[in-house]
């Protein structure tokens, strides 16, 4: 399956996720992309959005994805990589301090603020898509020290492999196309640009004042995708 763009994924990801229209549910878009698709989520459920910053975390002079970083002190290593690139603990622990750096950084921009109140609330955590999942799982990894009520990851496509992941970390995955062979999320898109810092200050800042109302809320009575 392939969407036109992060707007369209998102409209498609609402249609599954329309059980938690109105409620007391928070939606977190990941920065960057993800923040796009969760804004659409977001409008749909008529709920309020905050951005999550988690990257990923790659091996230098290397296109090999080592794990990922979050804010809230959340990391995943993926065991794969460790095992391909064996790295002595003491360089693994530098980059992913130095990764922690740049999110912090990345957080004071986008957000500028303290995370929001999440205790006790359903919080869905949303991406433009999973490869190795290492991302989200960091995130997830992260929520969860915030003692949610439910954690759900929602996501318009993932690898089979991506998705076995993120079953470990969320209590639900929603994910509308699951695609074997994925090399990369850009794959699945016929616009995949990048948001600037602006953009992204402005979905979140938008997203703040109540009404969360979209002007055509999405329904559907099979959105497809899948459950897990």
């Amino acid at each position: 399956m392939r969407f036109r763009d992060r707007a369209d994924a998102g409209r498609r990801l609402a249609t599954m996720l329309l059980p938690y229209r109105g409620s007391d549910a928070r939606v977190l878009g990941v920065a960057r992309g993800g923040l796009r698709v969760a804004y659409e989520v977001a409008r749909a459920l008529e709920v309020p959005l905050d951005v999550w910053v988690s990257r990923r975390l790659s091996i230098p002079g290397r296109a090999l994805t080592l794990g990922a970083v979050s804010e809230g002190g959340g990391q995943y290593l993926l065991s794969d990589s460790l095992r391909l690139a064996p790295l002595p603990r003491s360089e693994v622990d530098s980059l992913v301090s130095e990764e922690a750096s740049v999110v912090e950084e990345q957080v004071r921009r986008l957000r500028g603020r303290p995370p929001p109140e999440l205790g006790g609330r359903t919080v869905l955590l949303v991406d433009d898509g999973v490869l190795t999942g290492a991302t989200a799982a960091a995130a997830l990894r992260a929520l969860r020290l915030l003692h949610p009520a439910r954690l759900v990851m929602g996501t318009p496509v993932a690898s089979p492999q991506g998705l076995e992941v993120l079953r470990r970390e969320a209590d639900a995955v929603a994910c509308v196309s699951t695609e074997a062979g994925m090399r990369s999320v850009a794959e699945a898109y016929d616009d995949f640009r990048a948001f600037p810092d602006v953009e992204l200050q402005n979905l979140v800042e938008r997203s703040r004042q109540p009404p969360w109302r979209s002007q055509a809320v999405l329904e559907s009575t099979d959105p497809g995708g899948s459950w897990m």
